[in-house]
């Protein structure tokens, strides 16, 4: 038969046990609400890398297209240049011996060691 010793033994056992499910069920659910706060912040900082890395996409190819001007620039001033020095290259032989060669006399500025450049 049961005796009144094991009817509060198990009455303490079950509201231990009703304690402690309600423990665990506030730590469930705080654990739940910090698990939403940072799948809410992950979401956020992904969708900001996100918009980082197409940024930062477009910055490389607006300096690559930047850098491909500026080549195709340098090309036809290259060509230009060499163009116009197979141009000059004959005549510049005449031009030497005819030109007078004379030296600048040092201005005022300069013969003091210092330039004036205005």
């Amino acid at each position: 038969m049961i005796s009144l010793d094991q009817i509060l033994l198990l009455e303490r056992k079950v509201e231990s046990a009703v304690e402690r499910i309600s423990q665990l069920q506030s730590e469930n659910d705080a654990l739940r609400t910090k698990c939403a706060e940072l799948t809410n912040a992950l979401a956020d900082k992904s969708e900001r890398l996100s918009s980082i890395e197409q940024d930062q996409s477009k910055i490389e190819n607006g300096i690559l297209k930047a850098l491909d001007r500026l080549n195709s620039i340098e090309n036809s001033v290259l060509r230009a240049g060499s163009a116009a020095s197979a141009v000059k290259a004959p005549l510049s032989p005449k031009a030497h011996e005819s030109a007078p060669v004379t030296a600048d006399e040092p201005k005022k500025s300069e013969a003091d060691g210092q330039f004036d450049i205005f």
